[in-house]
């Protein structure tokens, strides 16, 4: 169910940033990081009894306008979506903060929480393929000794 999710999410990115492939695209993420990626953290429960989990769903579209990706993050007390371009090699692609789905670069409380071309975040594939992610900019929460890089997004859709 989870999967049909980051499909969806890959088809409203289409629609939300125009995708079409660009002609000579530049710096973009070459065709090897295509996909959707998955991280989700579960931190328990509140003291309520509230499930503390969050999902970020990050959709990397190589070639396609605006930059090609989308952070998507949701759960407990978030829900976001930040365009974003994603420029690298082979070997790892930096997410650099584009806006928000709404094009402004400001949240919806009118708060500049990103600079524009700012890195939220770095992929890279270590020698045996496994992901790695670099968080910058944009951490979620995470328990203060969590390791940065660290094992988090996972390959969910190609």
């Amino acid at each position: 169910m989870r999967s049909n999710r980051v499909g969806s999410v890959v088809i409203a990115l289409a629609a939300l940033v125009g995708f079409a492939p660009q002609a000579g695209a530049q710096n973009g993420a070459p065709p090897s990081w295509k996909g959707g990626y998955r991280y989700a953290f579960d931190g328990g429960k509140t003291a309520g009894g509230s499930a503390i989990a969050v999902t970020c769903d990050l959709v990397i579209v190589p070639g396609a306008a605006r930059g090609g990706c989308l952070l998507s993050v949701s759960g407990f007390q978030s829900d976001k979506r930040i365009v974003c371009h994603a420029t690298g090699d082979a070997r790892s692609v930096d997410v650099a903060f584009h806006g928000y789905e709404d094009g402004k670069i400001v949240n919806r409380y009118g708060v500049a929480v990103y600079k524009p071309g700012q890195t939220l975040l770095t992929l890279k594939r270590d020698e045996n393929g496994e992901l790695q992610t670099k968080w910058d900019g944009f951490r979620p929460d995470l328990p203060a000794d969590a390791a940065n890089p660290g094992r988090y997004f996972r390959l969910v859709e190609k």
